[in-house]
This record gives structure tokens, C-alpha cells and sequence, in this order.
């Protein structure tokens, strides 16, 4: 705990925080204090500290101060779907006169799409009119609710109000330096999703589905060539809706420190958004989806510590790593997770590839039965993961076995885990799923972080995170 009262002493309980604009992370403090340190705005000259309280004072603010260091105070509820009146712009305004989601629907229906010929051993890819209608919805959208965060910035809320939703933040590639704290992120809402017939699709005639009773079912008939209403590619299973804002999104940037924020899908819940196709293409990760991820970490960036945050209310929640097909992420991609909240998610609380992941301290808490978000799993294995996973508690009702909290995809990936507790009892992630015989086991690698001074034990770490997590925590309380 060293370094975080260190971080506590003396800090200001003002609203404002004045203190903390300039607080930096420190030398070390997890990947994105090795080798450097994360300084955001902290250089600021006083032209370049503002308050902003809209859509328009954001853009204004970044674009005015470019690439030098800046402070930007986050005051109540930032929707970046208005305009520079601030009227809220919703569907309607973003909406190319040539789309319709009922005639797309319809055009993209599987059990109509998918009669044809398969390509590579995948449905073709969605094309035509209704295709570019829709997505130049979304780049109109785009343009207005997804804002690029330039290198040497600090955002800040003030007091424990602070929001920003219904879009995203960008840093993109070449980004560096950058601190986001104190900041409730909610609902990045894609009016225009795709949907996507071969994400996921798999062409087995075994594969089990679960039917209007929750009962497994084979999919009969699923075979290449179409044939007949029974019989053909559209009678195997796959394909997903994909929505494209991340509440916030990393794609290339370096040297980023993210504390006591929240990330969520707000008032957007899953229950809203229904299944819109027949069987086999009805279950839980086929419904329309209007969020991405929560925070996604992609593109070979790199140095990057999250802390003290809370993560709710989502499917999807985070990537560590965006392809299985991106080689050139090996060796970056470093991120740290300490003493964070992920709470009543479905799955990826991370999804990793390539990337040397620490996390440590951290509190989950989910319910395999919850109609919103069932807890399918917590780390993901994809490409080349390395993980190490020191003191994490996870409360999961309905989970009896470690084994439960990973998600294997790729032979290969490693996952290192001490001191984890699981409702109460310590258990071993790794040795466990191995002890099973799979064919793929989870491997051991030589990597390891540097030794944490503020690592906790295990039985201190619920009653700390609970304390901590989220804004108007700790030392923004």
C-alpha cells in the first residue's frame, strides 16, 4: 500500500481537487510507470486549463491546446451526441434516407443469407444498397460522437458527478502521455450496428444450440451447399451483430494511466434489445447490440496502468489485443490492472493477445444466472497471451470450479495465477483447467512483473476495491 497512501497524503478534499490535475503516475507503477512515467497535462501553462462542460467546450478545448500539455476539468454530464447548440442528436439525425433496419433485418436474415455459396468456408460478407446506406449512417454519426484525445492531456472530473456518454473517446495512434481519471463513462450507442455472418460461424453439423426450452439441440441439416429449407449453410450456427464505439478506445497509443473512472452501458441495458431471428440464430450473443467494448485496448498500444475503476453492465467488456492475426502487437500491448471493480459482466474482463498482462488486486463480482449479463468467464485467452494474475477475488454466483473463470481460445496462451480466491476459497485458475487433460492446456511462460509494494493480500482485497473503485473514491471522495 505504499505507494497509494502516498498518493492520499495531503491531497485536497476541495470539489474541485485542485491538487490532483497535476498528479502524475508514479515511476513504476505498473507497465505504464516502467521505463518513464505518465505526466499527462501536469506541464500545463494556465491558458491550457479549462473547465468544460459540454460537447463543444471538449472539442474546442482539445483542438485549441493540440498536442500541448493540457488540463481539462470534466463538469457534469458531457453528451457528445448533440451539437454545438447542445440538442441531443439521436437516430434520426444521423440516418441516411436510404437505410431501414426493418428491410436490412430482412436482407441479412441468416436463414435467408447464409443459402449462399459459402466463401472460405464463411457466409459471404453483407453487401449491397442497404450495406453502404447503413454505413454512411454510421460515419455520420462517427464524425459527431467519437472525439480524438491528442498526446499530453489530462482529463479530470470535478467532484464525483463528472460523465461523459454516448460516445467515445480516441486515442489513436502516436497518442502518448495521457490521464483520464475521475470520470463516469456510459453508453456509447451505435444506432447502426452490423450485422456480420461470419463472426463465429461454424460449419458442424454437431454443433449444440440452445433451443426455446433451454435445452441442447443439435443443428440438423447444417452441411456446405444448400439443398433445401432443412438442409444447407444456413442451417449452422454462427454470426453476430457488431456495434464500433468503445466507451474508451486505445488503438496504437503509448504511455496512458486510466484511475477512478467507470465504465458502463448505463441506462442501455441488454434486457432492451431483442433477438431478432429465427433458430439457429436466437441465442444470447446473437442479439442486436447497440455497445462495443468498454475499453479496448488495441493496435500495438502499450503503457498502459488502469486503477482504482469500475467496469458494469456489459457483454463484451475488454480487449487486450484487437486480432489473432496481428503479429506485429508481439512485444507491446503491456497493460496493468490493479484494484479495479468488474462487476455484472458477461465476458472478457480481459480478452488478451500478444500482450504481457498484469493484474493484480482486482474484485469481480458476477452471477451465472443473471438475466441481463450471465457470467460466461473473466480472462480470455487469445494469441500468445501472457497473464499473470496475483491476489484477484472473484465472487461468482453459480461458478464451482476455477476452470470457469478462463476462456481458451488459441493453443499456446499462458496464464500464471497465486493467491486467487474464488467465493471464499483459494484456488489455482491454471493448474485447475489443466488438471482436466484438455487438449490444448494453458502454458507456462518466463515473464514476470516487477514485485508490487502495494500488492494486498487476498482477504484484504473486496473490503479495499469496494472502497476504491469508481469515482468519488478514495482520494476524490
Amino acid at each position: 500500500m505504499t505507494f497509494i497512501l502516498a498518493a492520499c497524503a495531503g491531497a485536497p478534499v476541495l470539489p474541485d481537487l485542485p491538487g490532483l490535475e497535476r498528479q502524475v503516475l508514479a515511476a513504476g507503477d505498473g507497465w505504464g510507470g516502467i521505463d518513464g512515467q505518465v505526466t499527462g497535462g501536469a506541464r500545463a501553462t494556465p491558458e491550457n486549463i479549462r473547465v468544460v462542460s459540454n460537447r463543444k467546450q471538449l472539442v474546442d478545448a482539445l483542438k485549441a491546446a493540440g498536442s500541448a500539455s493540457k488540463i481539462l476539468r470534466i463538469q457534469g454530464t458531457i453528451n457528445l451526441s448533440t451539437d454545438d447548440s447542445g440538442r441531443e442528436l439521436g437516430y434520426a439525425d444521423y440516418v441516411d434516407p436510404a437505410y431501414d433496419f426493418e428491410a436490412y433485418k430482412k436482407m441479412v436474415d441468416p436463414n435467408v443469407w447464409n443459402r449462399q455459396p459459402l466463401v472460405g468456408g464463411k457466409p459471404p460478407k453483407v453487401a449491397g444498397p442497404l450495406e453502404e446506406a447503413r454505413l454512411r449512417s454510421w460515419n455520420r454519426q462517427k464524425r459527431q460522437v467519437q472525439i480524438l484525445v491528442p498526446s499530453n492531456t489530462t482529463l479530470i472530473g470535478i467532484g464525483k458527478d463528472a460523465r461523459i456518454i454516448r460516445g467515445s473517446l480516441y486515442l489513436d495512434r502516436g497518442v502518448s502521455n495521457v490521464i483520464i481519471r475521475n470520470i463516469a463513462f456510459e453508453d456509447a450507442y451505435d444506432h447502426f450496428p452490423g450485422w456480420n455472418p461470419a463472426d463465429s460461424y461454424r460449419l458442424d453439423r454437431t454443433q449444440p444450440v440452445i433451443d426455446d426450452f433451454g435445452v441442447n439441440q443439435s443443428v440438423s441439416g447444417c452441411q456446405p451447399v444448400f439443398v433445401d429449407e432443412l438442409n444447407g449453410p444456413h442451417r449452422c450456427n454462427g454470426g453476430r451483430w457488431n456495434a464500433e464505439f468503445d466507451l474508451v478506445s486505445l488503438k496504437g497509443a503509448t504511455r496512458v494511466w486510466i484511475d477512478h473512472c467507470s465504465f458502463s452501458d448505463g441506462q442501455s441495458l441488454a434486457k432492451t434489445i431483442p433477438n431478432v431471428f429465427a433458430k439457429p440464430y436466437h441465442q444470447p450473443e446473437q442479439k442486436v447490440t447497440p455497445h462495443d467494448g468498454l475499453l479496448d485496448i488495441t493496435n500495438g498500444s502499450d503503457y498502459v496502468t488502469v486503477s482504482n475503476s469500475h467496469f458494469f453492465n456489459h457483454d463484451k467488456a475488454m480487449l487486450v489485443g484487437g486480432s489473432d492475426n496481428s503479429p506485429t502487437d508481439e512485444g507491446k500491448l503491456r497493460v496493468t490492472w490493479r484494484h479495479n471493480l468488474f462487476e455484472g459482466l458477461r465476458q472478457r474482463q480481459q480478452l488478451v493477445r500478444y500482450g504481457e498482462v498484469h493484474s493484480y488486486n482486482n474484485l469481480y463480482i458476477g452471477d451465472k444466472a443473471d438475466p441481463q449479463y450471465p457470467f460466461a468467464y473473466a480472462f480470455g485467452l487469445g494469441k500468445s497471451a501472457r497473464i499473470v494474475s496475483e491476489n484477484n477475488v472473484f465472487l461468482v454466483k453459480g461458478l464451482a470450479e476455477p476452470a470457469g473463470l478462463v476462456s481458451y481460445f488459441v493453443a499456446g496462451a499462458g496464464l500464471h495465477d497465486t493467491g486467487t480466491w474464488l467465493n471464499g476459497k483459494p484456488v489455482g485458475i491454471a493448474a485447475q483447467f489443466n488438471a482436466a487433460g484438455p487438449k490444448n492446456p494453458i502454458e507456462s511462460f518466463n515473464w514476470r512483473p516487477v514485485p508490487r509494494p502495494d500488492l494486498l493480500p487476498t482477504e484484504a482485497v473486496e473490503a479495499f476495491v469496494r472502497a476504491q473503485a469508481g469515482p468519488g473514491k478514495g482520494v476524490f471522495r
